[in-house]
């Protein structure tokens, strides 16, 4: 299951299966959006109350890999629109940083 978030001290997405989280973090850069992903698993401490842990047992591992898959698909696809979104605003403003198609020499 998977909640989207939108306050900027939010994450932006966040995955769970079973007690295993990944949560993504959007990051602004001067080189364009980085997605950064933070793991943990939700115990019961001895009082009874939920904690998070970022150590993960034998039993864990496949759905941290799980979580690490849906996390990598769920980046690559705002990686996709984020660029089709840029592609076509650069597209509304006529950009002139299009390639002209290669010309074709004659042959002799």
């Amino acid at each position: 299951m998977s909640t989207q978030q939108t306050n900027s001290n939010r994450p932006a997405q966040t995955i769970r299966h079973g007690r295993i989280k990944a949560t993504i973090w959007l990051n602004q850069t001067q080189k364009g959006p980085m997605h950064n992903v933070t793991f943990s698993r939700s115990y019961q401490n001895d009082e009874g109350s939920w904690a998070d842990s970022p150590s993960f047992n034998f039993e864990d591992l496949m759905t941290v890999a799980k979580c690490a898959f849906d996390a990598h698909t769920w980046i690559s696809a705002e990686r996709a629109k984020n660029a089709q979104d840029s592609s076509q605003r650069e597209d509304e403003r006529g950009s002139s940083n299009k390639k002209a198609p290669p010309r074709q020499h004659a042959s002799a």
